[in-house]
């Protein structure tokens, strides 16, 4: 991205007047000890105060062709010291076995329908359902290149990321596509401001989030006083 300075000279011809409303939101608790970082958001459009978790392992994402016969799934999926990213191919040639094939066109063996499947880059499991597979039914496996980014924790995560590790400093979208904001990475906070999902009580997050640094403490009210004397 290239960018166009603006000169700036010692005496500017065009003064010009700006006005900014500073509105506390009380998220944070002591601001003594936060400790604030840049970190990469993978997804979502987050509000300022969600909690966050870091990917430390390929998330993965089963998809069923619309025009199977069968309606088995993918079981049990370990990802090998030599996974790729991409999506890996299981197109059944009976109702039992399933050809392989890796996100780089590698022939990867044969599947056989409720019996593990080993591999250096992938081992799973493909579970029959109530219908059974017919040849020409076809699965596929993604594996996402996510490791080292930041998304809003889920405590049922699978992946890292139901370790709450940090508190998204501004409200930020990355819909589009992985966008860099800021966390805090340590501090204490409001209880009653932050942002997380129905996976979480807060007394079991508020345990989570203590041996990360992170702590937060209730109050009666996260609303601003409405009669504050204080000079």
């Amino acid at each position: 991205m290239s960018l166009t300075p603006s000169e700036i000279h010692d005496n500017p011809q065009h003064p010009g007047v700006q006005a900014y409303v500073y509105n506390p939101d009380q998220l944070i608790a002591d601001a003594r000890n936060l400790v604030t970082q840049p970190v990469l958001l993978a997804s979502g459009v987050l509000k300022r105060g969600t909690v966050l978790g870091l990917q430390t392992e390929n998330p993965v994402q089963v998809v069923a062709a619309a025009g199977n016969t069968g309606n088995g799934t993918i079981t049990g999926i370990v990802l090998g010291t030599a996974i790729k990213t991409g999506g890996y191919k299981f197109v059944a040639t009976t109702a039992t076995k399933f050809s392989v094939t890796s996100p780089a066109g590698d022939d990867l063996g044969v599947a056989t329908v409720d019996a593990a499947f080993a591999h250096a880059e992938i081992s799973l499991t493909i579970s029959a359902g109530a219908t059974a597979f017919k040849a020409g039914d076809s699965l596929t496996l993604n594996v996402f290149d996510a490791i080292g980014t930041y998304v809003e924790c889920v405590r049922t995560a699978t992946d890292g990321s139901q370790n709450p590790l940090a508190v998204l400093v501004d409200d930020a979208d990355a819909t589009n596509g992985p966008v860099t904001a800021g966390a805090y990475l340590a501090g204490e906070f409001n209880a009653a401001r932050l942002i997380y999902g129905a996976s979480w009580s807060l007394p079991a997050l508020v345990s989570a989030m203590r041996p990360y640094g992170i702590f937060a403490k209730t109050s009666i009210s996260s609303a601003s006083p409405s009669n504050n004397s204080a000079p």
